[in-house]
């Protein structure tokens, strides 16, 4: 019973990871159907076991950096719940949907409370006994595919998908395929890949589990995500390199060009230019260029333009579902940039996507060091690409390990690895490199005001 007080007890870490596998079984797509987003309440059976924690242990430890955290996440929903709401007033919509829009986006402070209540009871293994859940479960999706089509069936399918680049038609001929296209974990395996591979200094397996989450990222091919999960692994790379003073600047420096390109993104696909840019080069976009030309219809690039509300974009594509309207038969937008800026408005967009970028840059920094900060860039630069022609942005798990990372990331114990010699006189070219960036890394380093207790 002695073991029930600690952060590393086999009841905690196990019943945590059931729920987190139970909650992403539910992704497998003839549960999907069936029950829908049910099955991921059972991942807040992570908050019973923190309160149980708390019942049993007493201990309020860190409690002020979870509070700070909780502020941060939650600020950026609740911003888009109110901006919503005015809205929604000023045209006077339905108290129905207003209750709906709102219902739609406040299961997120619930996925924020899980996280909260992981990184609570784990500390720096949140993420990766997270991983262990949503692993698993992909693992027996895709075992339950094999199964009817037989291992070798099975392998040649996956062999065909990733050497075709998820080419369709290979997708459409292929129920195994199609079975384990699950897109959120699919989506977050690429998120794990660039967070074990630099971020998890603490795991001794990092690199198997870099390898599985890789294979499982491909078991489920998502293009767009290959080409992000680049952008996020180059990006990483390149700030090793860089002392804290780099650091910081290349983070602010990139910050404030997401912003500005996310408008100019606005403005290309409002005036048809993106559209016309991807038939003349044959971008397959699967029917994505007409929903834009189509909600083009629905908004301005102006400092006057106030919005639509949040699900906006949602709705109106299925009131036209069935009808002579309808452009293509999907009742998504596939590009939440897009979405945002449609349904927050030119304000409310600019506010939204400073705030996130900007802002939790800056809050980041100051509060957790740059190192911090890097892995949250990384890892939402990675899933920034997938905004721009996917519906990402509030997925359920892609939204949880976004945020659960960069604060497993600031609980881990982060060390250098050791140098041959404490005398640079001893070291080759490279070991004197790397002694004579940490030495002047050491001046550099800005003492985060968010101290651990």
């Amino acid at each position: 019973m002695q073991n029930l007080y600690t952060k590393t007890s086999k009841f905690y870490i196990g019943f945590y990871i059931f729920f987190i596998f139970c909650a992403a079984m539910g992704d497998y797509k003839v549960l999907n159907v069936a029950l829908g987003a049910l099955p991921k309440i059972v991942s807040a059976g992570a908050i019973g076991l923190a309160l149980l924690y708390i019942l049993w242990s007493g201990n309020f430890k860190n409690f002020k950096v979870f509070y700070r955290f909780g502020l941060l996440f939650s600020s950026i929903i609740i911003g888009i719940i109110i901006c919503s709401i005015l809205i929604w007033i000023i045209d006077l919509q339905s108290f129905g949907y207003i209750m709906k829009g709102t219902s739609k986006i406040s299961y997120q402070l619930l996925n924020i409370a899980i996280v909260l209540c992981a990184v609570y009871m784990f500390e720096e293994k949140a993420a990766t006994y997270t991983f262990f859940g949503i692993t698993g479960a992909n693992i027996v999706i895709i075992l339950i595919g094999a199964a009817t089509t037989g291992i070798g069936g099975a392998v040649s399918d996956m062999i065909a998908n990733i050497t075709s680049f998820g080419a369709s038609d290979v997708i459409l001929n292929s129920p195994f395929i199609r079975a384990i296209e699950i897109h959120d974990i699919t989506f977050v395996m690429g998120v794990y890949f660039i967070y074990f591979l630099f971020f998890a200094p603490h795991e001794k397996y990092r690199y198997l589990y870099a390898a599985l989450s890789l294979f499982l990222f491909f078991a489920g091919l998502k293009r767009i995500a290959f080409l992000s999960m680049l952008l996020g692994v180059a990006f990483a790379v390149f700030c090793l390199v860089l002392g804290p003073k780099g650091k910081v600047r290349i983070l602010f420096f990139t910050a404030f060009s997401i912003v500005a390109f996310c408008y100019f993104y606005i403005v290309i696909i409002q005036n048809g230019s993106f559209s016309r840019f991807c038939i003349e080069h044959e971008i397959e976009l699967n029917g994505r260029e007409k929903i834009y030309d189509y909600i083009s219809n629905f908004y301005e690039v102006s400092p006057s333009y106030g919005g639509k509300g949040y699900e906006f974009c949602v709705q109106l594509l299925k009131s036209m579902h069935g009808t002579k309207d309808q452009v293509v038969d999907i009742t998504a937008v596939h590009n939440d940039i897009l979405k945002m800026y449609v349904e927050m408005g030119f304000w409310g967009f600019l506010f939204w996507i400073t705030g996130y970028y900007v802002f939790q840059t800056h809050w980041f920094i100051s509060r957790c060091g740059e190192k911090v900060a890097v892995c949250f860039m990384s890892i939402n630069i990675y899933m920034l690409i997938t905004y721009l022609t996917d519906n990402t942005m509030f997925y359920y798990w892609s939204s949880m390990v976004i945020r659960m990372i960069p604060m497993s990331f600031f609980f881990a114990p982060v060390k250098d690895p050791p140098l041959k010699s404490d005398n640079p006189l001893y070291l080759n070219n490279f070991d004197r490199w790397r002694y004579n960036k940490r030495k002047r890394d050491a001046k550099q380093q800005k003492k985060p005001k968010m101290i651990l207790e």
